[in-house]
């Protein structure tokens, strides 16, 4: 499984969402190994490219993702922990 988040480094929203899974991630021990956490600047060449792809017009976007599957997404907002803690469920009953 993969969060993808897009935004800027400026972009205070997209330090807060970026914030937010880091926090979740940590405080319910699930491994990175499991769940990967990615920025993508949308500043750079490679963020565009990877933003184009997952058509990225409002920042910060959240994309959840499991083999290749867009689970969920939130387009120009942080996302609330209510809103996505269920996409980890599986990840929360083994965590240690």
């Amino acid at each position: 499984m993969e969060v993808k988040v897009f935004g800027k480094p400026g972009c205070e929203f997209c330090k807060t969402t970026m914030k937010k899974f880091e926090t979740f991630l940590g405080r319910w021990n699930i491994d990175a190994n499991k769940v990967k956490l990615s920025f993508f600047d949308m500043e750079t060449v490679d963020g565009l490219a990877e933003g184009a792809f997952y058509e990225v017009i409002k920042i910060p976007a959240t994309v959840i993702e499991a083999q290749s599957d867009v689970l969920a997404r939130w387009d120009g907002k942080v996302p609330l922990s209510e809103e996505f803690k269920g996409y980890f469920s599986d990840f929360l009953s083994t965590a240690n």
